[in-house]
């Protein structure tokens, strides 16, 4: 038996809405204001929520928690997501696989 489940991913962001409105863009759900300067992605059904929580500063090392994405066509995600303001960080590989880490438009790491 598990001994938690997870509910919700956090992230802190600059400008919580627009990076709010970004991941809906790319991960699909609907933006609500949760208050207190949280900004909440409501998933489709299957997804994760997402959070996002207002942030005074930059962090000095983001990355310490990423998310792993799954996309059916990794080529054409990686270029939806550029047009949405997300980057390319690198494509990497190893021998269980390969794949694109990105950016978010606030420099949080993800992977598709």
């Amino acid at each position: 038996m598990a001994l938690l489940t997870v509910d919700c991913v956090t992230i802190n962001a600059l400008n919580p809405s627009a990076l709010a409105r970004f991941w809906a863009s790319i991960a699909g759900g609907t933006v609500r204001d949760s208050g207190n300067g949280f900004v909440l992605v409501e998933p489709e059904a299957g997804g994760m929520r997402l959070l996002f929580q207002q942030a005074q500063q930059p962090s000095a090392e983001p990355g310490w928690v990423h998310l792993d994405c799954t996309v059916t066509d990794r080529a054409a995600a990686e270029k939806e997501i550029c047009q949405r303001g997300g980057r390319t960080i690198e494509h990497r590989s190893d021998s269980n696989g390969s794949w694109i880490v990105m950016a978010d438009p606030e420099g949080n790491p993800f992977c598709i």
